[in-house]
């Protein structure tokens, strides 16, 4: 087994026997909460709501398992473009990435801070240059707020990146985002 299948199947397991699991017993939680003979017609509405939303995470991780269990593995650049597709925000990309475990965990990352980009930007519009060493994100999108950068997301970011030999620099406003190679 080569060391990105290792990996690969590495984190399938975590991802089944934590977050999977996490997020079936939440939705039995909450069949319960909602079986309740005194649980309120407007608290089922609600809780059915949060049920329907905790089901959807839960194929999400599952097919997330699924495409990492897969023999037919797509490529780290496949992979990102997919995930673009998926968030439908306007990303221009120049570079490619490289097939093997960095460039799959720079497409986890790019992918990450994609989809922050989508939550705190009213109107994200990207750019993605990626190059041997380097690469850098540029947000052009209305409304890019300042967001605290020690939050748990972008720790784990920075502690992925490490294990690999990168690091990460944001712009304040997050705006201009720089992965680099360590030297």
């Amino acid at each position: 087994m080569s060391e990105l299948a290792a990996e690969r199947a590495r984190i399938a397991r975590e991802l089944h026997d934590g977050l999977a699991q996490d997020l079936a017993a939440i939705g039995y939680a909450l069949d319960a909460e909602i079986g309740r003979s005194d649980t309120t017609q407007e608290s089922r509405v609600e809780l059915r709501a949060i049920r329907g939303r905790v089901s959807e995470l839960n194929v999400t991780v599952r097919n997330e398992i699924f495409k990492l269990r897969s023999a037919r593995t797509p490529s780290a650049q496949a992979q990102l473009l997919e995930a673009i597709n998926e968030l439908s925000i306007p990303v221009q990309i120049t570079g490619e990435l490289s097939d093997d475990i960095i460039g799959l965990t720079l497409s986890k990352v790019i992918q990450e801070l994609l989809r922050n980009a989508k939550t705190h930007t009213a109107l994200p519009s990207l750019t993605l240059v990626i190059a041997n060493q380097e690469i850098v994100i540029r947000n052009f999108g209305v409304g890019v707020t300042t967001t605290n950068s020690d939050r748990f997301g972008i720790i784990g970011l920075r502690e992925r990146l490490g294990e690999i030999g990168w690091s990460i620099e944001q712009a304040p406003d997050f705006s201009v985002t720089f992965l680099k190679m360590k030297r």
